[in-house]
């Protein structure tokens, strides 16, 4: 089971499609958005007021309430960018070249225990982790479920059933 699309799966349900134009839900971050102060504050009330009726609690510590601007911090220790690799590898079926874009970044992310090597985050893996903020912010990785209220269609790629 992978723990942040089945937190992205609960949080859209709960959350409902009426909400998309003001929530982002991105592996394990609920991220809410507004045009003005007074604006934020009622959507903030709304989405914790959801959450508590579904039994979810939030941490204070892990908030960021009211920011202008949300920093992805740099991966500083080895865990920190195999947590970084961990949660970009939700995206890899989405995302061209996925693989050779990570390269860089499974170059100093050596899992096998007995091999840990000390962690050096260089220019090349800097630039793999640009290219993966760029790309999530930028690129139209469609991962958003259908707005049902409007025609679409459905293609598939299924072997023929007897």
């Amino acid at each position: 089971m992978n723990g942040p699309s089945t937190f992205q799966r609960i949080m859209h349900n709960l959350l409902g499609y009426g909400r998309w134009d003001y929530v982002m839900v991105s592996l394990d971050d609920i991220l809410i958005f507004s045009r003005s102060f007074d604006e934020h504050k009622k959507h903030l009330n709304e989405i914790l007021s959801i959450l508590a009726k579904a039994n979810f609690q939030v941490n204070p510590d892990k908030c960021s309430i009211a920011v202008q601007k949300i920093d992805f911090l740099t991966p500083k220790t080895l865990k920190e960018a195999n947590e970084f690799l961990g949660k970009i590898n939700w995206y890899r079926k989405f995302i061209p070249d996925f693989a050779r874009i990570a390269a860089p970044l499974h170059k100093v992310t050596n899992k096998i225990k007995h091999h840990r090597h000390e962690f050096t985050w260089g220019p090349e893996q800097q630039q793999s982790f640009d290219e993966f903020k760029r790309i999530l912010t930028i690129y139209p990785l469609f991962l958003e479920y259908p707005d049902l209220s409007t025609p679409f269609v459905l293609t598939t790629d299924a072997s023929v059933l007897e």
